[in-house]
């Protein structure tokens, strides 16, 4: 008997939480009678769920409209996993086994006023190896880093950009349609390839990072001398792609929910 007690408590907070989930960015309000749809209970069963997380605050109804949406309890653990769950705190496990397999620099950027910052760094423990400096600035137009970054933002700015392309190295991408086509690749592809484009001795492949909104906050990238690049550029695209949305995933990123929204 106690056993099969212990069964049913845990499946009803089982139940519980997964009516927590039932809201998203889109669906922040629910009649009873949605989220029993949605459920796939009897309704007197989620009329009892309901109760308990409303007395706990997890849950609040609107007496006006009778509708459900998350509470104050909801919001206060928010803000302490906001705050636990930082970009630089998830990211550098996943940097930390890039790195690890790949022995080369695996840099964090972040997007800030249109253009990509390295916010973090694992360095290459490779004699010869590429390092930036934190807080280093580029523009989102050059190399990979920053075209990870851009193919995540609309495609207007991709053509606003063209005014500011120039010249770091013979291998920069300067032409306009060369430079879009390439844009365009990044998006499909959901990674950038540079070598050789903001310094001719520098190879480097990035990933962009998204959000819970489903907005690219930044991207992971790793980074390495060009000779090194031919033989391992699938892995490292491959590496890095599965990187990014790793992170992107522990900060709340769902492409699944968003297409659906």
């Amino acid at each position: 008997m106690a056993e099969k007690n212990s069964e049913n408590s845990v499946r009803s907070i089982q139940r519980a939480l997964h009516i927590l989930l039932c809201f998203n960015w889109k669906e922040k309000e629910l009649t009873m009678t949605e989220i029993t749809e949605k459920m796939g209970l009897a309704k007197s069963t989620t009329s009892r769920l309901l109760a308990t997380l409303e007395a706990e605050g997890f849950i609040k109804r609107d007496p006006k409209n009778n509708k459900y949406s998350l509470g104050h309890n909801m919001y206060y653990l928010g803000l302490i996993a906001k705050e636990k769950l930082e970009l630089n705190e998830i990211a550098r496990p996943v940097m930390e086994e890039i790195n690890k397999t790949t022995k080369e620099t695996i840099n964090l950027y972040i997007l800030d006023n249109l253009e990509s910052m390295c916010l973090a760094q694992v360095e290459s423990p490779l004699p010869i190896r590429q390092a930036i400096k934190i807080g280093e600035r580029s523009p989102l137009w050059a190399g990979a880093s920053g075209r990870a970054i851009l193919s995540g933002l609309e495609e207007k700015l991709w053509f606003d950009m063209i005014k500011e392309l120039k010249s770091f190295t013979p291998n920069t991408i300067t032409d306009p349609d060369v430079f879009i086509n390439t844009m365009k690749g990044v998006k499909q592809n959901g990674y950038a390839i540079s070598l050789g484009e903001k310094d001719d001795q520098v190879g480097c492949v990035a990933a962009p990072i998204f959000d819970a909104h489903g907005k690219v906050i930044g991207c992971v990238a790793i980074s390495g001398p060009v000779f090194r690049f031919p033989d391992n550029t699938d892995l490292f695209c491959s590496l890095i792609v599965n990187g990014a949305k790793r992170i992107s995933h522990q900060l709340g990123y769902n492409e699944n929910k968003l297409a659906i929204i």
